[in-house]
């Protein structure tokens, strides 16, 4: 009896030790899994998903990740190949817009200043020339967007004087803000420098420019200085109704504060974000009361 109570109690040791040891395996081996998923979410990591132990079930669930993880890189470069490929369609698209539209608009202009036109016809011209302008604007905007969205322009970086470029571009502003009696609030450092594509910041300040043109109700500012080693810039407005303006998709493509009044494709700001993000640089947007401001962090 006492031999049989010894056995039992030996077996249970026994498996009571396999258990464990299985126990502890597989905490490993799931931790491993656990790290080797954690991996997968860099798309440059091409590494399988391993196991140690030989439990059916942990291996069979490895062979499925890993099959999930090749369908999924496959269906991302086949993503990213489309997308080029719709790029160049609409990139053509837009080039073979810009054509037929640059010669109409001149032959409209040249009809204009002829000055052999009635009143009304004067003022239908004025009609169309404008509508034909702001549609060569949009192809404009979509052609370097299309660009910009498949890194199809190689950045050429260089030393750029920040404060002249931006006083050069606050400069040119100055005709719709004397037009409109608008009050300017400047407040922009000298000697700020950075390394930059000078094409690329250019778009930038142009982009934020304009959209204060469109959107400025009574006061527009700007203002750029050195915090540390970071760059600030800040391009700020009045808003002649603030109730329209949604802050949490100012960067959304096609975004427009009132769709229906508001000129322009609604892509400026958007096109300010892709940049900011192809260089690194955080860009945010406030609204207190009835000013909004741009914030670009360099």
């Amino acid at each position: 009896m006492e031999i049989l109570l010894g056995t039992v109690c030996v077996c249970l040791l026994v498996i009571l030790c396999v258990l464990l040891w299985k126990y502890i395996s597989l905490k490993k081996n799931l931790r491993r899994f656990s790290q080797e998923l954690e991996k997968l979410k860099d798309s440059d990591y091409r590494q399988p998903v391993k196991v140690t132990d030989f439990d059916k079930d942990l291996v069979e669930l490895a062979v499925k990740v890993n099959e999930h993880t090749d369908i999924q890189r496959q269906l991302g470069v086949e993503y990213e190949e489309r997308k080029k490929q719709l790029g160049t369609i609409i990139s053509g698209i837009s080039h073979d817009f810009r054509t037929p539209l640059t010669a109409s608009l001149g032959y409209l202009q040249m009809v204009e200043k002829t000055g052999q036109l009635s009143d009304k016809n004067a003022e239908y011209l004025g009609i169309a020339i404008q509508k034909n302008q702001y549609f060569k604007e949009l192809s404009d905007e979509f052609f370097e967007l299309t660009k910009i969205e498949n890194g199809g322009e190689e950045l050429s970086i260089e030393e750029i004087n920040l404060s002249n470029l931006l006083t050069e571009a606050v400069l040119e502003q100055h005709s719709w803000i004397a037009e409109r009696n608008i009050s300017t609030d400047f407040e922009i450092s000298d000697g700020i420098v950075i390394h930059a594509d000078v094409h690329c910041l250019t778009r930038i300040l142009n982009n934020l420019m304009s959209n204060a043109q469109k959107y400025t109700a009574d006061s527009f500012g700007v203002a750029l200085k050195q915090d540390g080693d970071r760059v600030i810039l800040c391009v700020s407005n009045t808003l002649a109704d603030s109730t329209s303006l949604d802050i949490d998709k100012v960067f959304d493509s096609f975004y427009r504060m009132d769709a229906r009044t508001a000129g322009g494709s609604g892509l400026g700001l958007y096109v300010v974000k892709l940049l900011c993000d192809r260089r690194g640089w955080t860009v945010g947007a406030e609204l207190n009361d009835d000013v909004f401001s741009v914030t670009i962090s360099i």
